[in-house]
């Protein structure tokens, strides 16, 4: 497989219209903290901004079908979008939505012709932001142990009445224009055969968002690319009243939830795949630290042991980028995703370790004096201690196991 990341011809051509898009479209002063907790709401509004543009383009989610709001493109131009807009330090989308990245695909494969023409088009255009609201106390690996209801109203058919609570909730400003929501259905009924998913409004009365004082910016893996727009930032509980959600959001059938979860569940494990740039800008830094920064230098001079930790970190970001390009080529089979997926959070344990043996407690600050490359390895710091959202690695072992058919 040729792993290089140069343009064919029609690639080049591609990217030039590109660019000149995006020296019409971009917003003026727009910024990119790598730190997404240092993002305004007003820069937010216009990264929102930004994705309707995309949208109406066709280019916020460019894969998908062009009547529900995609831009049909292939993969290699798909590949030249993130390119581009990578070197702008933006993402695609250019701010977090779970509805395009895990909703779209399970609308996709369980929805109705009527529900992918009334629900797709809002999230791949960038009117409607999207939260996942599937991990509670105790639904997190077990994710079909849900204890949310949304129960059939004996009063009124057509709806039903959710009350519960999530945790963990992914998001930044709130409220989104609408929730993916894992619920219980059935309360008599065997475990799986009990869920339902719902797409519903965020602004139902009896909602409501509680933020969680937690210091992580989110995975590794979203804050170490050349964008950050990925990670959500903040974590949230989102509370259940006797909300009232219409049937016309159920997505599948009343007891097919576990079928929609899956569909979500095997997009949110496969690591990203094919969403993600095979480029890891915090060991970029890292490495250019060792090359130029005086002190660093002088460092490795004095311990030269630490030179092996530099030359293995090289070598694990070479794996991580060769794992990524593989599975945007689509080679490896349904286990690629969650072996990446893996490998991402193991490199990232060593990687926060080993930046702070060589580099010195400066990793550990964002302080503006004491810190380096604008804090950027401060924050790596605490995403690489993120190991839960996504799959935790025991349970994408599992995934794996399955995908391999062997046992666990």
């Amino acid at each position: 497989m040729d792993f290089s990341l140069e343009y064919t011809h029609e690639q080049e051509q591609f990217a030039r219209e590109v660019r000149e898009w995006l020296d019409d479209n971009v917003p003026v002063g727009l910024v990119s903290p790598r730190d997404p907790l240092k993002q305004s709401y007003e820069q937010w509004l216009r990264r929102r901004e930004l994705g309707r543009k995309l949208g109406k383009k066709g280019w916020l989610y460019p894969g998908y079908p062009k009547q529900y709001g995609g831009g049909g493109l292939d993969a290699d131009h798909c590949f030249v979008l993130m390119q581009e807009l990578g070197e702008r330090h933006l993402g695609l989308p250019p701010y977090h939505d779970s509805g395009g990245v895990l909703g779209a695909p399970a609308i996709v494969v369980c929805g109705t012709e009527e529900q992918k023409k009334r629900l797709l088009p809002p999230i791949l255009t960038g009117q409607a932001a999207t939260w996942q609201l599937f991990t509670e106390p105790e639904a997190g690996t077990d994710e079909a142990n849900q204890k949310t209801n949304a129960l059939r109203s004996a009063r009124d058919g057509g709806h039903f009445i959710v009350n519960g609570g999530k945790i963990f909730v992914g998001g930044l400003f709130p409220p989104p224009e609408q929730f993916l929501l894992l619920t219980r259905s059935d309360l008599e009924a065997p475990r799986h055969q009990n869920l339902a998913m719902f797409v519903a409004p965020a602004n139902l009365p009896g909602i409501s968002i509680i933020p969680l004082d937690l210091f992580v910016p989110g995975l590794f893996s979203m804050i170490s690319g050349p964008a950050v727009d990925s990670a959500d930032g903040v974590k949230y509980q989102v509370f259940f009243d006797d909300v009232r959600i219409p049937e016309s959001c159920l997505i599948g059938g009343e007891r097919d939830g576990w079928k929609v979860a899956s569909a979500t569940l095997e997009v949110e494990h496969g690591g990203g795949t094919g969403r993600r740039l095979p480029r890891n800008f915090v060991v970029e830094r890292f490495l250019e630290q060792c090359r130029s920064n005086p002190s660093v230098v002088a460092r490795l001079k004095e311990n030269p042991q630490l030179l092996s930790t530099v030359i293995d970190t090289y070598i694990s970001a070479q794996i991580e980028r060769l794992f990524s390009m593989r599975n945007a080529g689509g080679v490896g089979g349904r286990y690629a995703g969650p072996q990446l997926a893996i490998y991402q959070k193991m490199f990232a344990g060593r990687l926060i370790a080993d930046m702070a043996k060589v580099l010195g407690p400066s990793t550990l600050t964002d302080d503006a004096q004491c810190g380096i490359e604008d804090a950027i390895f401060e924050v790596a710091q605490r995403g690489g201690v993120c190991f839960a959202p996504g799959g935790t690695p025991e349970a994408l072992k599992i995934v794996m196991s399955r995908a391999l058919g062997i046992g666990r």
